[in-house]
């Protein structure tokens, strides 16, 4: 398992582990029951504190997507596709949050978002239903 991480980013590295630990189990890289390293060697593989990687399992554990097995290790749960587009769902949902926001903060007005949005679908060719 690849992961990538910036020093760089807004984003703590504590949640760049999990969303990319998280986005391997819903993209089907990690199945269930698959073990994911110890907080212990993925802290030196990704040189980061092991405080820092056990807040990334606990972050995929909240959300139900590993589990763990006491001093065994962390392991992927079992994920029915109807939770996978649930959570994929609240993915997109989020994100177009975040860009509706930017535009607004950028002077563009609500049907000049919708507009975009609308010229997009028809230009790609996207089933509006």
């Amino acid at each position: 398992m690849e992961i990538k991480i910036s020093n760089l980013s807004s984003v703590p590295i504590y949640q760049q582990v999990a969303k990319q630990i998280k986005s391997n189990i819903l993209n089907g890289s990690l199945k269930n029951n698959d073990q994911l390293p110890s907080i212990r060697s993925l802290a030196k593989e990704l040189e980061v504190g092991i405080i820092t990687v056990k807040k990334s399992y606990e972050v995929l554990l909240q959300e139900e997507l590993i589990y763990s097995k006491g001093a065994v290790g962390y392991f992927v749960n079992d994920i029915d596709l109807a939770t996978v587009l649930t959570i994929k769902k609240e993915e997109y949902s989020d994100e177009l949050k975040s860009i509706i926001d930017k535009a607004i903060n950028d002077g563009l007005n609500i049907n000049d978002i919708k507009n975009i949005f609308n010229s997009v679908m028809e230009e790609n060719s996207y089933d509006k239903s």
